[in-house]
C-alpha cells in the first residue's frame, strides 16, 4: 500500500514538472483590464442642407406637375459642379381629407438635400434656391476621407499611449515582465449625430443670405485590452 501511494505521488509530481517545462504555458496569471481614450476636435468640412418643393391643389395632376417645375427650377440655378452635390428624394402626392373623408385637396412635396463643402460660397447657394423650394434643415459634419484620416492619426497616438499605460501598470506591480493578452481598437463613430452650424444674418437687406459657420466635431478612438503579470 505504501509503495503503490509513493509511486502515485511520484507520478503527479512527474507530470507537473513536465507541464512546467511546456513552451508557452503560463501556471498562473494576474490579468488586469485597462483603456485609454484619445479624442480630437476635428472641423467639419461639409455642411448638409435640406429643402422641400411643396405645393397644394384641386386636382392631383396640377399639383405633380407644379412640385416637377418647382425642383427643375431650383437645379436650373445650379452649376454644374453644384448639382453634383444634390440628391433628391421622398416624393410624394397625397389627398388631404376633411372630418367627413371627402378629399378637400391634394399635397405634393418632394425633398432636395444638399451635401456641400465648406469651401464653396454656401450663403449664395442658398439665396439662389430659396424663391423655388422651403428651406428645411442645416447641418455640418465630417467626411468619410477627412474622419478617416483623424481616426488614423488618433489610433497611432493611442498605441503609443497604450503601450506606455502597459509598462506603468506592470512597474506599478513590480513587475519587468508582463503579457498582453488582447487588444480592442474601437472608433467612435456616431453615423447621424452632426453639429448644427451657426447662422447669423447680415447687417443689410442686400445681403439677406444667413453667414454659415460650419464648427467642428469630436472624433474618438478607444482602446483596451488585458495585461497578464505572471504570479
Amino acid at each position: 500500500m505504501k509503495i503503490n501511494t509513493m509511486r502515485s505521488t511520484l507520478s503527479m509530481l512527474s507530470l507537473a514538472l513536465s507541464l512546467a517545462l511546456l513552451p508557452g504555458l503560463v501556471m498562473a496569471q494576474h490579468k488586469i483590464h485597462f483603456a485609454i481614450t484619445e479624442q480630437a476636435m476635428v472641423e467639419n468640412d461639409r455642411v448638409i442642407v435640406q429643402f422641400n418643393a411643396q405645393f397644394q391643389a384641386d386636382d392631383a395632376q396640377a399639383v405633380s406637375q407644379k412640385v416637377n417645375q418647382m425642383m427643375r427650377q431650383a437645379i436650373s440655378q445650379l452649376s454644374a459642379v453644384e448639382r453634383s452635390f444634390i440628391q433628391t428624394g421622398n416624393y410624394s402626392v397625397r389627398p388631404q381629407h376633411n372630418r367627413s373623408g371627402v378629399i378637400t385637396h391634394w399635397q405634393g412635396q418632394q425633398q432636395l438635400t444638399l451635401t456641400l463643402p465648406v469651401e464653396l460660397d454656401i450663403s449664395e447657394i442658398l439665396s439662389r434656391l430659396q424663391p423655388y423650394l422651403s428651406y428645411q434643415s442645416m447641418q455640418a459634419d465630417i467626411s468619410h476621407q477627412k474622419r478617416t484620416e483623424a481616426e488614423q492619426a488618433l489610433i497611432q497616438q493611442a498605441l503609443k499611449n497604450y503601450q506606455h499605460q502597459a509598462k506603468l501598470i506592470a512597474k506599478s506591480f513590480n513587475q519587468a515582465e508582463y503579457t498582453l493578452l488582447e487588444t480592442h481598437i474601437q472608433t467612435q463613430r456616431q453615423a447621424r449625430h452632426y453639429a448644427q452650424p451657426r447662422m447669423a444674418l447680415a447687417s443689410s437687406a442686400m445681403e439677406s443670405a444667413p453667414i454659415i459657420e460650419a464648427g467642428e466635431n469630436i472624433v474618438s478612438v478607444n482602446i483596451s485590452g488585458i495585461l497578464a503579470l505572471e504570479d
